[in-house]
């Protein structure tokens, strides 16, 4: 018998870095905060006993025992508070510090080498910022214009991006950037702040490397909103210019009307959390921005977008799906080379469940654009709505891989596998699903979409238990929306609760080539029930 015999070669850490290492361990365990308030409160329990204890009546020498057994305990806090941590899970051991595992501290350079590659890939994260306005009404306009912020550097070569969704999880917290750059891996980060009244705007931005903390540039700007397009350029200027990049190709807001461009981000600040009563919002800023501006593309865009969207999954009706389909016409008339115009035509053809046409729509968005996300994402949804889950699986697999936040691909996807009968496709895409949703869900946790997409997942996984309860919140969350209704009906249906997911299904999604077509409800075909409402749909 042969022993396979490995040697780890320990490196030798200097002092100076050992050190440094000890103090931030320190700090990273909050034992110095501990011992700070542990001395706090024992100088209160002291001046207390002082005043206390001869009233009690008790002998003179108790003070004196008082004081030694709060020294006694000095030390056992802090030891207390280098082992465990208080966490939202309740008291944990903390993990090793990295000496104790065989791993040398890294230096400020090694901490930001697999961030910034040597400043060969400079790479920035967009916190929200967050709204300084006197009465606290302007979020949406806030988040809006920092997913501007966003696309204007995401166009920007050699510039690596952190997603919307990652940058968003941080909104209205007040996180360490070692936190944030650590979490997001980058090593530089764009926060500041908005303060809008009447006309009036001022904004503040500053640029940080996180790895020296140190501010690379910061500015004010107080200006009227007709400059709101000359602070977004601005901004960007002086971030290419510290990092020394160029960029060839701006985001165009397509507008010069700071009025309607105002609508147009408050609309973006709520549809981005795809919540139907926020797209409701959403459209009515997307209509005031176009009725100000009709050459606004980028409105009309996402105008046909979230009016599709409640046409498709949230009961919006037939006036949805017309106001989608005016929405598109306008952007393809106004702008016929990009792709999110195809991307909205396509939308509009999907929401009156004209199949052939919206994926023809998607695929020429995607000729245009072979990294445009959306158009794989959708076109995988028509074909998924077509029963052509193969094909579905194939855009959809695109879609996960362009989006490394897209959680709503992967779940959609795994239908498509469990019929191929593909147990290992299903499974790895139900825990990819999974794990990207719970990300999500931890920093948006009123948005029922991810709990009840991932039910069917976590059936999948053998976590039955824990399905019943995304399936419960997401119905809490959202009691009469028609999608979370169809879509837990799916679920129950496949666990063999049959009567309550037909109760589900009723006042639910119309569609009849969509039910007949979803192989989650085949166990509900031959009920009595089930053909009576599959009976009443148009065809």
């Amino acid at each position: 018998m042969h022993f396979l015999h490995f040697e780890m070669a320990i490196p030798e850490i200097p002092y100076n870095a050992r050190m440094s290492g000890f103090f931030k361990e320190l700090r990273k365990r909050h034992v110095v905060k501990v011992g700070i308030a542990y001395l706090v409160v024992a100088w209160l329990v002291l001046q207390l006993g002082d005043v206390i204890f001869p009233a009690l009546g008790l002998p003179d020498w108790s003070i004196t025992l008082a004081l030694g057994l709060l020294a006694i305990g000095f030390p056992v806090a802090l030891v207390l508070a280098w082992v465990f941590d208080i966490t939202s899970s309740g008291i944990q051991r903390t993990d090793k510090p990295d000496e104790e595992k065989g791993i040398a501290p890294a230096s400020k350079a090694d901490d930001t080498a697999p961030l910034e590659a040597a400043n060969k890939n400079p790479s920035i994260a967009v916190l929200p910022f967050p709204d300084f306005s006197a009465e606290r009404d302007q979020e949406h306009f806030c988040d809006g214009l920092t997913e501007e912020l966003l696309n204007v550097l995401t166009s920007i070569p050699d510039l690596r991006v952190a997603s919307r969704t990652s940058c968003f999880a941080f909104k209205g917290k007040d996180p360490e950037l070692s936190a944030v750059a650590e979490k997001l891996q980058v090593a530089h980060v764009l926060e500041g702040s908005v303060r809008k009244s009447g006309n009036k705007v001022r904004i503040t931005a500053q640029l940080i490397e996180v790895a020296t903390d140190s501010h690379l540039w910061s500015d004010t700007y107080d200006r009227e909103l007709d400059d709101i397009f000359a602070i977004q350029d601005d901004i960007a200027a002086r971030i290419l210019d510290v990092l020394k990049l160029k960029l060839d190709a701006r985001s165009n807001p397509t507008t010069s009307n700071a009025k309607a461009y105002e609508y147009f981000l408050r609309g973006r600040g709520y549809a981005i959390t795809r919540i139907s009563q926020e797209h409701d919002r959403a459209i009515t800023l997307f209509k005031k921005a176009v009725e100000l501006d009709p050459g606004f593309v980028r409105a009309w865009i996402e105008l046909a977008d979230v009016c599709a969207s409640q046409a498709l999954f949230h009961g919006g009706g037939e006036e949805a799906r017309r106001i989608a389909e005016e929405a598109a016409n306008q952007a393809m008339s106004l702008a016929p080379e990009r792709a999110g115009s195809y991307v909205a035509r396509g939308l509009s053809h999907l929401a009156k469940l004209e199949y052939s046409e919206a994926e023809r729509d998607f695929l020429k968005a995607i000729e245009i654009n072979p990294e445009h996300h959306g158009a794989y994402h959708n076109a995988g949804r028509t074909a998924h709505l077509q029963g052509r889950l193969d094909q579905a699986c194939i855009y959809f697999a695109k879609a996960t891989e362009l989006d490394p936040d897209d959680w709503d691909s992967p779940l959609l996807a795994l239908q498509g596998y469990q019929t191929e009968g593909d147990t290992e496709g299903a499974l790895r895409v139900s825990r990819l699903g999974i794990e990207r949703a719970e990300k999500y869900i931890k920093d948006y946790p009123d948005n029922p979409r991810a709990y009840y997409l991932g039910t069917t997942a976590l059936v999948a996984l053998g976590q039955t238990a824990r399905a019943r309860e995304w399936a419960e919140t997401a119905l809490a969350l959202s009691p009469d929306d028609s999608s979370t209704r169809y879509n837990l009906a799916c679920f129950y249906a496949t666990i063999g609760e049959t009567e309550r997911s037909l109760d589900l299904l009723e006042n639910s999604i119309s569609s009849r080539s969509w039910i007949e077509n979803d192989s989650e409800l085949d166990s509900l075909r031959d009920h009595p029930r089930y053909k009576a409402m599959v009976e009443s749909m148009p065809e």
